[in-house]
């Protein structure tokens, strides 16, 4: 039988506790990027705010997408998912890099 439900290893569904540690996370990862809005930290500000947009992409795949308590083809599909990603976005960085300087808009 095949259930949609997520279970831990001892069989019993997700307790109530994970999924407030996953709220106060996001939580404190919103009030973090808020905080570091009003600040001015130049050209830091984007890798900033993409490392905690992808800690909590990451907080909610795990948990609320149940990818803790799973294994196997599921994770390879995550993984590679991920990769996909990061290849494309390498691909337009180095476009972007190797461009003729004056196809380039001015700085």
């Amino acid at each position: 039988m095949v259930t949609t439900e997520a279970v831990d290893e001892a069989g019993a569904p997700p307790s109530a506790a994970r999924y407030l540690a996953c709220w106060i996370a996001l939580v404190l990862l919103t009030g973090l990027t808020f905080a570091l809005s009003t600040v001015d930290l130049g050209g830091w500000s984007l890798a900033l705010a993409l490392a905690i947009a992808v800690a909590k992409g990451s907080v909610v795949a795990l948990f609320f997408m149940h990818l803790w308590d799973h294994v196997g083809a599921v994770r390879l599909v995550l993984v590679t998912a991920v990769l996909f990603v990061v290849v494309l976005s390498s691909l337009v960085v180095a476009d972007v890099l190797t461009r003729f300087p004056l196809a380039l808009p001015p700085r």
